[in-house]
């Protein structure tokens, strides 16, 4: 600024003056010559430095911008997604309203979507109605305290779980070894006879659950496991009061590829694989989705619920 006043002053000084015109003429020409060269030279590097700054700034809130937030763990997102009371616990009966919920979702629109739309909705559907079938199961395995309502530190347990799916996290070799010890004979092939004895034979159910328990400290010893394991096996036959030869060969054929009547460790892998995809592709839209359908709290489907978000249809 000093730099810019003395031209303006000296230029001032000689227009109050008088001399000759032509040379007052001369001078103020140099004079704002001068001044333009001096407040130039102090204000060029000042816009210079102003520029860079809103430029340096503009790059970071736009990297910012780009970055997505870290999702949160997946058991996390379930407490927040199916808690519809916001009690700080999740009963069966809220599960169940929310399973409800999401298979109404995937329910195919009449002459929308085209066949592949339709196809991948009923993929998901089944996926649900298998869930749904297993869910009491699974609630009472994550029900450590046997309260009959789930809490956050019990969910985080399908947190665990997610990651005993991705590589290195055990659940590959947790599967072999299930395999490995239900084989009797060794022979890579499980046969309906083997899959009874296993769900009958206390010295199997007692190696199953010590192996279970290993990667899923899910009670104080493997003992208490037991029951979980016998009904899993169990549920090859359809879940039903009778297990016999019959029922465990239906169950078995939706794995057994080839129709041989026994299940190899080739189609085992097929369809490990082919869950674990789905369900990490679930994991990842629950934790995107999740949060904010857990904002409106109380959702139903039906028009019912509390005093949360409705959605009727």
């Amino acid at each position: 600024l000093l730099l810019a006043w003395h031209p303006l002053h000296h230029c001032w000084h000689l227009i109050w003056h008088p001399v000759r015109l032509n040379w007052l003429s001369l001078k103020r020409t140099e004079n704002i010559m001068s001044i333009t060269r001096c407040a130039s030279s102090s204000i060029l590097p000042l816009l210079l430095a102003v520029a860079a700054i809103i430029i340096s700034s503009s790059s970071v809130h736009s990297q910012q911008f780009q970055q997505p937030p870290p999702s949160q763990p997946l058991g996390d997102v379930l407490f927040q997604l199916l808690d519809k009371d916001k009690n700080q616990k999740v009963t069966l009966d809220e599960v169940n309203s929310q399973l409800n919920m999401l298979e109404m979702m995937f329910n195919p629109v009449e002459g929308g979507g085209g066949d592949s739309g339709n196809d991948e909705a009923n993929e998901y559907k089944q996926l649900l109605s298998g869930v749904k079938s297993a869910a009491p199961t699974l609630f009472n395995l994550l029900d450590v305290n046997n309260n009959q309502s789930l809490s956050k530190s019990e969910l985080a347990h399908v947190t665990k779980f997610e990651k005993a799916l991705k590589k290195g996290g055990g659940m590959r070799e947790l599967l072999r070894d299930v395999f490995s010890i239900l084989d009797e004979n060794a022979d890579e092939l499980l046969s309906v006879e083997e899959i009874m004895d296993g769900s009958a034979n206390d010295q199997v159910i007692t190696k199953l659950s010590t192996r279970v328990h290993e990667l899923f400290p899910l009670r104080s010893d493997a003992d208490e496991l037991k029951d979980f394991v016998t009904s899993s096996i169990e549920s090859i036959a359809g879940g039903g009061a009778v297990v016999d030869k019959e029922s465990v060969a239906e169950g078995m054929k939706w794995v057994d590829d080839d129709g041989d009547g026994h299940i190899s460790k080739k189609e085992v892998a097929k369809y490990y694989n082919l869950a674990g995809k789905k369900f990490m592709e679930i994991s990842k839209t629950i934790k995107q989705l999740g949060p904010m359908l857990a904002m409106f709290g109380g959702m139903d489907m039906n028009g019912g619920g509390g005093d949360g978000f409705k959605m009727d249809l």
